[in-house]
């Protein structure tokens, strides 16, 4: 069975004071706009708690800062459609890693921070895409990789970890954090966390869809009335009767959206990266909008 997220995995980094209020960078947060609890979870997942039951259906809790509430829906979440959104459930694998263990970023202006959980299926012969990491063979229920070249025996429980820039394209960084849970005769799985911070973006609407080497990663993001979503053109208008006002949508488009009613984004992050957005709207009022969904990057 194709696993579904467990929200446990997915910790966001805590933010390190600024020393200087007119610093031109920022520390990673991928949901600064989330409320300090949810239903007792930590700041760190609370966003990516609420596109499970965005994307579900549910109504939310009582969520103070977040006054409306999405209609009302008795049934369970719909498990066919979170695998079809790439979401890993990592519930019943211990000592996973968490988003806190990887690196501390400064992020740029220009840059945007996607990261989240993972969970992959590995064959012999195949590299973990965007890592110099290799199953060579499994023999005996033990798995042997190269990693930057060099042989690394594997069993269940152990690590397969990676920092460094994508291959092929510049300005993309990727940070992997990985455990084998499975070892089968012709290949592996292995689930954790994995972060991907693309500089010098400068993203276009367009009529692409990504193929090839995919990453699906969740997204979260805010904007203030006349202001753009960072890292798409879609921009907040404000509120009206009929709903949270987008630009930057498809010409003819209804522009209105409810909390709960989804949103889909094609186009270029820049030039040389094909990305797709199915989001959701979390939250609105007057002043503000925010957004939480899945973002699909193309990469070599």
């Amino acid at each position: 069975m194709q696993p579904i997220l467990n929200t446990r995995t997915w910790q966001n980094q805590t933010e390190k004071p600024r020393r200087h209020k007119d610093t031109k960078k920022e520390s990673v947060h991928l949901s600064s706009f989330v409320p300090s609890r949810l239903c007792g979870l930590t700041f760190s997942y609370a966003v990516f708690f609420l596109l499970l039951l965005l994307l579900a259906g549910c109504s939310t809790p009582n969520i103070p800062g977040i006054p409306v509430e999405i209609p009302g829906n008795p049934q369970l979440p719909n498990l066919d459609q979170l695998r079809d959104l790439g979401l890993p459930d990592l519930s019943n694998i211990p000592n996973l890693p968490q988003i806190s263990e990887l690196p501390f970023l400064n992020v740029a202006d220009n840059a945007i921070v996607f990261a989240g959980p993972t969970e992959r299926r590995i064959a012999v012969g195949e590299r973990i895409p965007g890592t110099d990491i290799v199953l060579t063979t499994i023999a005996d229920g033990k798995a042997e990789f190269q990693i930057g070249g060099q042989r690394a025996p594997r069993a269940i429980g152990d690590s397969l970890d990676f920092d460094g820039n994508w291959p092929g394209i510049g300005g993309v960084t990727y940070n992997l954090r990985l455990r084998l849970y499975l070892v089968s005769q012709e290949s592996v799985r292995a689930a954790g966390v994995h972060r991907l911070l693309v500089e010098n973006i400068g993203a276009q609407e367009q009529a692409v869809t990504p193929q090839g080497t995919l990453l699906k990663i969740p997204y979260a993001g805010s904007a203030n009335q006349g202001e753009r979503l960072k890292g798409n053109s879609l921009g907040y208008v404000g509120s009206g009767e009929r709903g949270a006002e987008f630009s930057g949508l498809p010409a003819g488009e209804y522009p209105y959206r409810k909390v709960g009613d989804s949103l889909v984004w094609r186009g270029f992050l820049r030039p040389d990266i094909p990305i797709e957005y199915n989001i959701r709207v979390a939250f609105y009022n007057d002043t503000s909008v925010q957004v939480a969904g899945i973002a699909t990057v193309q990469l070599p």
